[in-house]
């Protein structure tokens, strides 16, 4: 019963969990809003906040990675064992 409630019920029932949590948070918030109790942390543009998050990190891993590393079009050689001594990688010419 076990492995049927975590492989088949769980997935099943989770999206409506979390919309149920949502609907009520929502519900609660607009509530709040229109009693003018509202925090004023909760005004903030948290969905354009996030996504400029995102955009951030990502644009600092394209950088990371472009300004680190090998430049593009050299070629290395893998490092290998030859004759039971350990070879390090290296640039090919």
């Amino acid at each position: 019963m076990s492995r049927t409630l975590l492989m088949v019920l769980l997935p099943l029932a989770l999206p409506f969990l979390a919309y149920g949590v949502y609907l009520a948070l929502a519900r609660r918030k607009a509530r709040l809003a229109s009693e003018g109790k509202l925090p004023s942390w909760q005004k903030a543009p948290w969905h354009l906040i996030l996504i400029l998050g995102v955009l951030l990190v990502l644009g600092a891993l394209l950088y990371y990675r472009e300004s680190t590393g090998v430049p593009s079009g050299v070629k290395i050689e893998k490092s290998r064992m030859i004759d039971g001594e350990m070879r390090p990688a290296r640039r090919v010419e």
